[in-house]
């Protein structure tokens, strides 16, 4: 070997023991993570992106669609299905053959027809909550994913009272 080389071997190994030490305890390389897939109602409402949907505009979408869908369900009802459904009691009943008084015919035909009306407009209203109550998890979920939970603003001091208070300022009944 040469002398030239030797001494550039010598240069480049580590004399003391402190640039050593720094080698062996520096921290080990994290990988970077990867982004995670925007799944959900996360994708629907980004967070701090520009150009995101704001929450009110979801809430005017989710009730514009269950207005809409409660409207069509009331029309279609009173339209079609009630008509039909008295001209199927009036032919089952015996009201079209002529055959019954004006008291048989409020009993046989009119009766039965507003009960079976009422049932409807029930379940109706039931099916109308539920969508309306969807709507308002579908409004929570994207207020979620934001980050938005209602209920979380604080109030300020003065206006709180303490359990001392609110039991001195109760109506006491003699």
């Amino acid at each position: 070997m040469s002398t030239q080389a030797l001494e550039k071997t010598e240069t480049t190994v580590p004399t003391s023991t402190a640039s050593a030490a720094r080698k062996t305890t520096s921290k080990p390389e994290k990988e970077p993570k990867a982004p995670k897939p925007h799944t959900g109602w996360r994708r629907l409402a980004p967070r701090n992106q520009a150009g995101g949907v704001s929450v009110v505009v979801w809430a005017g979408f989710f009730r514009a669609v269950v207005l809409l869908a409660d409207y069509l369900l009331a029309c279609i009802t009173a339209v079609v299905i009630i008509p039909l459904l008295g001209a199927w009691l009036h032919q089952q009943s015996g009201a079209s053959r002529v055959a019954l008084s004006a008291d048989g015919t409020i009993a046989m035909w009119l009766v039965p027809l507003l009960f079976l009306v009422a049932l409807l407009v029930a379940g109706e209203i039931v099916v109308m909550r539920g969508m309306w109550r969807w709507a308002t998890r579908m409004i929570a979920k994207i207020q979620n994913a934001r980050g938005d939970v209602p209920g979380t603003h604080v109030t300020p001091e003065s206006t709180t009272r303490t359990a001392h208070q609110s039991r001195a300022n109760r109506k006491r009944s003699n």
